[in-house]
């Protein structure tokens, strides 16, 4: 009776104890749609750490231990990716060791996990894994230079209804891959730094039109009547604004002088009449000077 007692406590512990080592591991797929974009004709240097192209995640939650595989399926998806956007990718083996390459480099990229997250159906209000992925790409110039870094994130998500489940987080590792592969993809080529190097000297590619001001500016306003030269008229002196006609000469003015009245109120003025000489009669001659009579 107490045998049977004692193995029976001893099958359960050992259930207990196996339940308590679940272990979930899983591996990653390369599985990215074409981007629809235009592949530039330069030759592109990429770098792969030993820590990147072996990068495993690995985490505890509860009794479940989680095992992602993620190195091997980034490095394809970014030689895909890559390969995709840019003529030619060389692998090189030290990013600040390219200036001897020949043809030269336009610029070479390494990538680094910067974030693997996830989230169960018991960490949100839902039945699904939620995954982030942050990659960090470091750029260097073809001489080795270091010259900026920029990070991309993806989000993916999937349902699920146990937490052991593998299936449900590796399609949600795969859709954030997606994203993030995505924002690549579009935005790389968009940044200042990188957009200087493709159109760096020995670069096919022609240089990069000039980029409009932050703020534009309003433009003026336009001339008005009084902010424009006046035009001379040569003949009769007379000035009048820039685009309208030339004034009409105007009649002499027949009005008088301020404070006096016009011609027409003015008094008649009678002269004296003139006394001529009947016709046929000499004219008189005009009447001597009297002298003052001398000395008497």
């Amino acid at each position: 009776m107490n045998t049977t007692l004692y193995r029976g406590a001893a099958t359960a512990l050992l259930l207990g104890l196996l339940s308590a080592c679940t272990a979930t591991k899983l591996e990653t797929k390369a599985a990215l749609p074409p981007p629809l974009i235009e592949k530039l004709p330069v030759r592109v240097g990429v770098y792969y750490s030993k820590e990147f192209r072996e990068y495993v995640h690995k985490e505890t939650r509860g009794t479940i231990d989680y095992e992602v595989n993620l190195g091997p399926a980034h490095v394809t998806n970014l030689d895909w990716l890559l390969g995709a956007m840019f003529r030619e990718i060389v692998p090189v083996d030290d990013p600040a060791r390219v200036a001897s390459i020949t043809p030269p480099l336009v610029m070479v990229l390494e990538p680094r996990f910067e974030e693997y997250s996830f989230l169960t159906p018991k960490d949100v209000a839902g039945e699904a894994f939620i995954v982030t992925i942050r990659y960090l790409l470091t750029v260097y110039d073809g001489s080795g230079a270091r010259v900026d870094s920029f990070a991309f994130t993806g989000y993916g998500r999937e349902k699920a209804h146990t937490l052991a489940s593998k299936e449900p987080l590796a399609i949600a590792t795969q859709r954030a891959m997606r994203d993030a592969g995505a924002k690549v993809a579009v935005e790389l080529t968009d940044q200042e730094s990188v957009r200087l190097l493709l159109h760096g000297v020995g670069s096919p590619l022609p240089p990069s039109p000039p980029q409009p001001p932050d703020s534009l500016q309003p433009p003026p306003a336009p001339f008005t009547p009084a902010q424009i030269p006046p035009t001379t008229n040569e003949s009769s002196k007379q000035r009048w604004p820039v685009g309208q006609p030339a004034p009409k000469p105007q009649p002499p003015s027949t009005s008088a002088p301020a404070g006096e009245l016009p011609p027409a109120d003015k008094p008649p003025v009678e002269e004296p009449p003139s006394e001529k000489p009947p016709a046929g009669e000499p004219t008189p001659p005009p009447p001597a000077e009297e002298k003052p009579p001398s000395g008497s």
